[in-house]
């Protein structure tokens, strides 16, 4: 790879992180669907539901409960049956500087990255996923916002 194709593939991960680290919430969405209960997805679990025409993971991550769409956009993997892990940040050979912990989802299929609270893409600065919000009503109820 030539230096001016490393530098830009940098940038364009410095840009995925930095989308990742402003961790923006979902689109506002109006429609309340409940998905299940709180204590049907521990802490590092999740559940994949089905809304309509939509495949959604909801995660119960350390930060709180996220949706996101199951679906990857590189070749259409049912991407919450990935794994989730973290990541590091990109870096001088040798130096490595953990990033994300908990809230990476690798694609079963070809290992793309996203993070679950974002959407973002990890591997370049425009791809994403969509993403949803989660709300916990009173009665313990998990509710997605489509």
């Amino acid at each position: 790879m030539s230096a001016g194709r490393a530098c830009g593939k940098l940038k364009a991960l410095d840009a995925a992180f930095a989308t990742a680290d402003a961790a923006e919430p979902p689109r506002k969405r109006t429609r309340e669907v409940v998905v299940g209960r709180t204590d049907e997805v521990p802490v590092g679990g999740r559940k994949i539901v089905q809304i309509d025409h939509l495949s959604i993971g909801v995660f119960h991550l350390d930060s709180g409960f996220h949706a996101i769409r199951n679906f990857c956009p590189h070749q259409g993997a049912e991407l919450c049956k990935g794994t989730v892990h973290g990541t590091h940040r990109p870096g001088p050979a040798m130096e490595f500087t953990p990033a994300l912990p908990g809230r990476v989802l690798r694609c079963p299929w070809h290992g793309w990255e996203f993070d679950i609270v974002t959407g973002k893409g990890l591997y370049d600065d425009r791809g994403r996923v969509s993403t949803y919000e989660v709300r916990v009503n009173d009665a313990g109820e998990l509710i997605v916002m489509v």
